[in-house]
């Protein structure tokens, strides 16, 4: 479900879109609520003819924004991690087909890949060392020292620490231990 239809869909209706990204009890609960509190509003104003200063009006007002505040403030996290699930599954399969293109050979669509994969996330460690290789391998030995430098200086590059020192020619028998 994409992010704009579910705050589209919160904002309407309080818990729909809770309901959209599955999280039914939630949704069903601020749905009900906002629902029944908007109606006994509405009722209460309209058919009874109470004053907006009497008590059951004004209780029921409040409960109904509140739950829509609530509805639109506690999806905001849910937003969050569906957008960078989703971020993630586009560079997995930008790797995937960079990695095919490698294997066959096409080293300038390999770039063009990984190049847009480093547009999405410039502290991309594995894309970083994955163009440095292709540019190596596609007789680009200044350019892929710099991406393997650019890996390189990146927190948490530790998994990758020996091959990028040892691509930059760096390594050592002491590094090893």
């Amino acid at each position: 479900m994409s992010a704009p239809v579910v705050v589209i869909a919160t904002v309407i209706m309080p818990g729909m879109g809770h309901l959209l990204l599955r999280r039914y009890l939630k949704g069903v609960v601020l749905a009900a609520l906002f629902a029944a509190s908007a109606d006994v509003f509405l009722l209460s104003v309209c058919l009874w003819h109470a004053s907006l200063t009497s008590a059951l009006p004004m209780v029921s007002l409040v409960i109904s924004v509140v739950a829509w505040v609530y509805a639109v403030v506690d999806i905001l996290p849910a937003l969050k991690a569906l957008r960078q699930k989703d971020l993630q599954e586009r560079q997995d399969a930008l790797l995937k087909r960079a990695q095919v293109a490698w294997l066959r050979n096409e080293l300038a669509e390999a770039e063009r890949l990984l190049r847009e994969m480093l547009r999405m996330d410039e502290r991309d460690i594995e894309a970083w060392v994955h163009l440095g290789k292709v540019l190596k391998a596609s007789g680009n030995p200044v350019e892929a020292r710099r991406c393997f430098q650019s890996a390189l200086n990146l927190d948490g590059s530790e998994p990758w620490h020996w091959t990028l020192k040892t691509e930059l020619g760096t390594a050592s028998i002491e590094s090893i231990s």
